[in-house]
């Protein structure tokens, strides 16, 4: 977790995004699922799709270990069940940000995520906004301040989290305007 926390809340499209959540503040809602694909580093072509690594339950622990800042861009989603069979197009495409926005079916996934530079960018999607909260109460450190869920959950406005303050701010992709007047 970083020292402060920017989010907001696109509800029609259950998507959340923020800077200040790092992966490894996710890693302990996903060891709920059977495990996530991965991909590490940039996307791939429609012609050449980046690869992914499947990794179960029992592997996601040993991430925290990682300098996942150095992946730069990774994309992630969970899985229930069976694992998807090695370089299945779907998930790829998915992973990629080429495919739909949803992951495949047979993943029974409740997420699916884009990151980049560890904890500066998150785009969340999420199947339902209970699990998605969940997710947000486990990745938020009290100290930061004291989130309003359900006006999250509403999406009316963005929030800014810092030294035990939250104070509204502008729905944006465009973190670095975010972060150049805050930080």
């Amino acid at each position: 977790m970083r020292h402060y926390l920017y989010i907001w809340h696109d509800p029609a499209a259950r998507m959340l995004v923020a800077s200040g959540i790092e992966f490894n503040d996710v890693i302990p809602a996903l060891l709920d699922a059977d495990g996530i694909v991965l991909r590490k580093g940039s996307a791939g072509t429609p012609r050449k799709p980046a690869g992914y690594q499947t990794l179960a339950r029992q592997q996601l622990p040993a991430l925290a270990h990682e300098d996942i800042h150095a992946w730069g861009s990774h994309a992630w989603a969970d899985w229930q069940g069976a694992p998807p069979a090695p370089g299945d197009a779907d998930v790829a495409a998915m992973l990629d940000h080429r495919g739909a926005l949803t992951p495949p079916a047979a993943l029974r996934s409740r997420f699916l995520a884009f990151a980049h530079d560890d904890g500066w960018y998150l785009k969340l999607l999420y199947a339902a906004w209970d699990d998605a909260a969940a997710l947000l109460a486990g990745a938020i450190a009290p100290t930061l301040g004291a989130l309003d869920m359900d006006a999250l959950q509403r999406g009316g406005e963005g929030y800014w989290l810092q030294d035990g303050a939250v104070q509204a701010e502008l729905k944006t992709h465009d973190i670095d305007s975010v972060l150049n007047r805050r930080l």
